[in-house]
């Protein structure tokens, strides 16, 4: 059995080690946004396409006596289909590149969140679960770094995912209290509490000052302080 090499703790790192890192981070964030807007540009062009043939498959005289025509019709929407899909995947993996290409922004708390749910998709559907969100509207933007965010989110629902049955849903919250702003990560019902959950140090480290992963039964909360009597929140 292969045997981990323990993570580091930033404390550990030199300024120039953790300086290095970050750049690799917005190295990573850069080709991550530059090749899925490259990627969009080539679904585009199959939409169109896509487009032209079901109009000649709509509006041929000559195709619609074919009996295929029907299945040439499913084909094409099914394309279709597929094409927004891998277009919102694309915008998607888009944006959260360059979370880590613009490490210090303000944005929407929850874009942020729906942003890493969409990509995480794939990873509960085969546990078999499923997201259900109560995002408040109108939230404060928060000023710092979006990418620790969506780590810590994806750590919780790791954890949360591994301590439920098949069949049920994580339910994801948005709401603000006092001076932060708090994300809401619970299990579904009937499910056990979230046993020890697998983060290590330094990644709570890396993510200061935000005050995360706050564990009571079945729901972890990530609250995110904000400055007394300031419409924006603190760096993260």
């Amino acid at each position: 059995m292969t045997r981990r090499t323990p993570y580091p703790k930033m404390a550990d790192l030199t300024n120039s080690e953790q300086t290095g890192l970050q750049q690799h981070l917005a190295f990573i964030g850069r080709i991550l946004s530059l090749y899925t807007h490259e990627l969009k540009n080539h679904l585009a062009i199959i939409n169109e396409s896509a487009g032209l043939l079901g109009d000649i498959v709509g509006f041929s005289e000559a195709i619609k006596d074919l009996p295929e025509a029907k299945q040439l019709s499913d084909i094409v929407q099914s394309i279709d289909a597929q094409i927004k899909r891998s277009s919102e995947m694309a915008k998607y993996l888009n944006s959260f590149g360059h979370r880590m290409d613009k490490p210090l922004s303000s944005f929407d708390i929850n874009e942020c969140v729906e942003e890493v749910l969409s990509l995480l998709h794939r990873f509960i559907a085969q546990k078999r679960i499923t997201f259900k969100t109560g995002l408040t509207q109108g939230m404060q933007p928060v000023t710092g770094n979006p990418a620790k965010i969506q780590l810590l989110v994806y750590m919780a629902i790791q954890g949360i995912a591994a301590a439920m049955h098949e069949n049920n849903h994580i339910l994801i919250k948005t709401f603000n209290t006092g001076n932060a702003a708090i994300i809401s990560i619970t299990a579904g019902d009937g499910d056990a509490p979230v046993g020890e959950l697998q983060f290590v140090d330094s990644v709570l480290e890396y993510c200061k000052p935000v005050h995360a992963l706050t564990k009571n039964g079945n729901e972890i909360s990530i609250s995110i302080p904000g400055r007394p009597g300031s419409q924006e929140f603190i760096d993260i």
